[in-house]
């Protein structure tokens, strides 16, 4: 008669129960994933030539917002293929139009509003500071740094 200690039942048990384990592992590790698809804007491999904005760097037109469109379908019907990068020009239309856009947030746009579309010479404008739109400047005329006042915390 072979006497079995406390130690080998808590090791017997815990095989067992690591047996009883594996079956929920792997059906965990089973299950379908999903994957969103973005449009790549950003792709290296695009061909710029045939852009209006990137052939004519003056070049700005308007689109009227229709029901249900958003800023990237904008985005993606007039700027696609022109490697530009799509952050700052999402950025420009909105500056350009904070009255076609809820709080200036780009996932909120109005239907049936007029949006200017810049050129890339007004976007390089307005990253160098040079005929920003008013509500862009900090500053007013005549202001000095020393003159603004700046609140730090909470």
């Amino acid at each position: 008669m072979r006497i079995i200690h406390k130690r080998q039942i808590a090791s017997i048990l815990f095989l067992g129960a690591c047996f009883l384990l594996i079956p929920s592992i792997t059906k965990s590790q089973s299950q379908p994933i999903v994957v969103l698809e973005y449009p790549n804007f950003g792709s290296k491999t695009q061909n710029h030539s045939n852009n209006a904005f990137v052939q004519n760097f003056d070049y700005s037109t308007t689109h009227k917002v229709q029901q249900d469109e958003t800023l990237s379908h904008i985005l993606e019907d007039y700027y696609s293929n022109s490697g530009l990068n799509m952050k700052f020009i999402e950025m420009a239309i909105v500056a350009h139009n904070k009255h076609a856009f809820v709080k200036n947030n780009p996932n909120f746009l109005f239907a049936d509003k007029t949006l200017k579309l810049p050129s890339l010479n007004q976007i390089q404008a307005m990253l160098l500071g040079d005929n920003a739109p008013e509500s862009l400047k900090k500053s007013k005329p005549g202001m000095t740094r020393s003159d603004e006042i700046y609140f730090i915390g909470g």
